[in-house]
């Protein structure tokens, strides 16, 4: 954890130094659909009956291009909907319970990505890769079967879990998520580009805090593939 601020310091004076050589900088907005998981390892001796799924997230925001001929450093902030379907322990009084349900985490994401443009005709294809951050805002979990058993709506509060981000004990996940990510896609030459696009966290974003919900994993990483449709101004 500890390398991530030297990370973003020098990919932030990167940004500085690139934009002194480049020929022109440009603005874009970008928003889009994902398909989100958690990626989990289970603790030893544990076992869970329904598997890890996805559920659809959304991200938007904006972004920089710094253009250099066929490369562009691109750094962005993005609000992101992370999570997934997955089992949680749940306790309330003296009973434990099982709870199948989803999760929903909300971050802002700083990505910084490298990307190659091909050229052509009606604009140009382009390719991309890098690291992002990204800093835990809320989050909730909503059971949909307690020991397998379903819930009505009515009882679906009491056994809502709520995500509190940061360091101590009254967290459940860490502050901060960091991995790497990669984009694909086409940009017209009237500014339009489209690209699918895979998010690969790297950190474990659990705190193992079981005084607020008791975990059956060693770690807890996000997972998303999306599908993304933005504007570059010219």
């Amino acid at each position: 954890m500890k390398l991530k601020p030297t990370l973003f310091i020098f990919l932030i004076i990167a940004c500085f130094k690139v934009s002194a050589q480049t020929r022109a900088i440009q603005f874009g907005i970008k928003g889009s659909i994902n398909a989100v998981t958690l990626s989990r390892t289970l603790e030893q001796d544990f076992l869970v009956s329904n598997p890890e799924k996805a559920l659809t997230g959304f991200s938007a925001g904006v972004f920089a291009s710094f253009n250099m001929d066929r490369f562009a450093l691109q750094p962005g902030v993005f609000f992101t909907a992370r999570g997934g379907k997955t089992t949680e322990g749940i306790v309330l009084g003296d009973i434990a319970f099982r709870a199948y349900g989803n999760w929903r985490l909300y971050y802002i994401q700083v990505p910084v990505n490298l990307v190659y443009h091909i050229p052509v005709k009606t604009g140009s294809f382009y390719l991309g890769a890098g690291p992002y951050i990204a800093r835990g805002l809320k989050g909730k979990f909503t059971p949909q079967t307690l020991d397998n058993n379903s819930i009505d709506e009515s009882d679906q509060n009491d056994f809502n879990i709520k995500a509190q981000f940061g360091n101590d004990n009254n967290s459940n996940f860490k502050s901060f998520d960091y991995g790497v990510n990669g984009i694909a896609g086409f940009q017209f030459n009237n500014g339009i580009l489209v690209n699918a696009g895979y998010d690969l966290g790297l950190s474990n974003i659990q705190t193992n805090n079981i005084l607020l919900n008791p975990t059956f994993y060693n770690s807890t990483k996000n997972r998303s593939f999306n599908i993304s449709i933005g504007y570059m101004f010219k």
